[in-house]
Parts: C-alpha cells; structure tokens; sequence
C-alpha cells in the first residue's frame, strides 16, 4: 500500500504557486513535526528542514527509519510531494 501526504498538507502543497508559497506550506508543516521525539534521532533532519533541504531531510528520515516505516511514511509523502511541487515550478519557471 502506498500512502500519501495528510490531505490538508496535500491541498496546501498543491495551492502553492511560487517558490515563496511553498516554502511557507513547508515551514508550517515543519512546525508540526518537529516535536516528534523520534525525529530528533534522525541526523540531521533539524538543520536540513531549517535550510530547506527536503531531500537530505527525506534522506535522513530513510537512513534512520527505513522507507517502509509505517510511523514516518507520511512524512516522507510530504516531503517527496514538496520535491515533486518545487520541481514542477522550477518547470514553469
């Protein structure tokens, strides 16, 4: 089974239409997970959220948990769903 991003983070994501947009959707989803005491032992997940580095943060998340952790799938949803939206308006650039 493949699970995506909560719905009201996937609304917000896909409403973003700039670069600015998105990383505010971003920075308040951050907000929301950061407390998440198993987040604190992925290496390096604080510093690369705050320097919007979603693919080292999805990365970071991947090498401590697995890509299959039920627990932090939806994370993962949300950030490879940021990657794919900020790709996509690099696209239309």
């Amino acid at each position: 089974m493949i699970s995506s991003p909560r719905p009201e983070w996937s609304l917000r994501l896909m409403q973003a239409d700039s670069y600015k947009a998105l990383n505010g959707v971003m920075d308040d989803w951050y907000v929301t997970v950061k407390a998440d005491y198993r987040l604190q032992r992925s290496i390096g997940f604080r510093s690369y959220m705050e320097a919007r580095n979603w693919e080292s943060a999805k990365r970071s998340i991947e090498r401590n948990y697995g890509r299959s952790s039920p627990v932090h799938q939806q994370m993962l949803d949300t950030l490879g769903a940021a990657i794919r939206y900020r790709d996509a308006l690099r696209l239309r650039g």
